[in-house]
């Protein structure tokens, strides 16, 4: 009896281990595609993306596919993606996303603990986890449109004392080259100033905060692709010069005033 309860555990092993490497495989050759032909992506300001280190990246939703761009090329294929629970229920598409991408499920509405844990695990491990604050996809006409936040990322970066990292896409992403994509990294959110505080007294105040960022992000790469072409050398020639020539007004104001109380 026990022999034969050992051959069973060998056989399901053995399967499971077979099954396991069809889909590092099938996911090793969609990281590829999914980089270099299905959803390739400009990312404006890709320098600001840690390389190491913790962190909590965040952004805008309009498809699954959302993940793509920023998991192969800002993540280099290490962390977590937060996926719902329903693309996972699939066990094909449930193994593949997790191949692909070291997927994350997780039940919409509701307090899911283990998800949760999953996350702050990955974080306290010196990983980077991806999150989409809007809790869904937006699936409004405008896509320049923020829905409301999600407190759960908010939430694990004040626990987890863990920068936010601010990512934006431009517009849905579209496949094979078909309009170039582009998405944009903002700078590091920092909420040191509500550690240490209690969670509920502080956690709407810090999610206004990262919203207020986002909204930033969104007007300065509407900027670029509207004003500038999505010419991003342009656009930062463009800003430095209106830097200068304000500082040259300040200081011509400041000489006036000195000339006048002389």
């Amino acid at each position: 009896m026990s022999t034969h309860t050992n051959n069973e555990v060998a056989v399901a092993t053995k399967k499971e281990k077979k099954i396991g490497l069809f889909y590092r495989i099938l996911g090793s050759i969609g990281r590829f595609l999914m980089k270099c032909v299905w959803w390739p992506t400009k990312i404006f300001y890709k320098e600001k993306f840690p390389k190491e280190g913790k962190a909590i990246c965040i952004c805008n939703h309009y498809a699954i596919e959302d993940a793509c761009a920023i998991y192969h090329q800002l993540f280099g294929f290490k962390g977590r993606i937060v996926v719902k629970s329903e693309a996972m229920d699939d066990s094909f598409v449930g193994n593949f996303l997790t191949a692909l991408c070291n997927a994350i499920s997780v039940r919409r509405g509701e307090s899911d603990i283990k998800a949760i844990k999953e996350m702050m695990k990955e974080i306290s491990a010196g990983g980077k986890v991806l999150i989409f604050p809007e809790g869904t996809r937006n699936k409004s006409k405008n896509y320049k449109e923020l829905m409301p936040f999600k407190e759960g990322p908010v939430t694990i970066a004040l626990k987890t004392k863990t920068p936010i990292i601010p990512t934006l896409y431009y517009k849905p992403l579209r496949p094979f080259g078909f309009r170039k994509n582009r998405l944009i990294v903002g700078d590091p959110i920092d909420l040191s100033e509500f550690y240490g505080k209690q969670l509920h007294d502080v956690k709407d105040e810090a999610c206004a905060v990262v919203f207020a960022k986002m909204k930033e992000l969104r007007a300065k790469i509407d900027d670029i692709m509207e004003n500038y072409g999505g010419n991003l050398a342009k656009y930062e020639e463009a800003k430095k010069v209106l830097s200068e020539a304000k500082h040259s007004a300040i200081d011509s104001k400041n000489q006036v005033v000195e000339d006048k109380e002389n």
